[in-house]
């Protein structure tokens, strides 16, 4: 039997879960109009590290939900990855705008931020 070689990582984190994040934060990042090269090369960044952290947790749910003979694992793992890398930006400023509020006051209610008015 050929012997498998163990998945590249890098700090314990699946290279395939960073490059799916990255592909996830380079989208979002192009689909928010303006900003200079720094803002884009942040967004890849923090989608990288939310889906390099991310994605074994919301892929094991994933695949409960998404139990199919035609999708392997792998597959709901990138598509996981990539997911978190797209909102890994969005879910740190609701969570940077939530610990500000709570600073700055008693803690907020869940969700942190008031319903839109109608």
């Amino acid at each position: 039997m050929p012997d498998f070689q163990p998945e590249p990582t890098l700090f314990g984190i699946k290279l395939a879960h960073m490059a799916a994040g990255a592909m996830g934060g380079i989208v979002r990042s192009l689909t928010k109009p303006g900003g200079s090269i720094t803002r884009h090369i942040t967004t890849a960044v923090v989608g990288t590290v939310v889906a390099g952290y991310g994605t074994p947790i919301g892929a094991h749910f994933a695949v409960r939900y998404l139990a199919s003979a035609d999708i392997s694992q792998a597959s709901v793992e990138g598509m996981t990855g990539f997911v978190l890398g797209l909102t890994g930006m969005s879910l740190c400023e609701a969570l940077l705008a939530w610990i500000k509020k709570w600073r700055d006051g008693p803690p907020p209610s869940f969700p942190p931020f008031p319903p839109a008015a109608q």
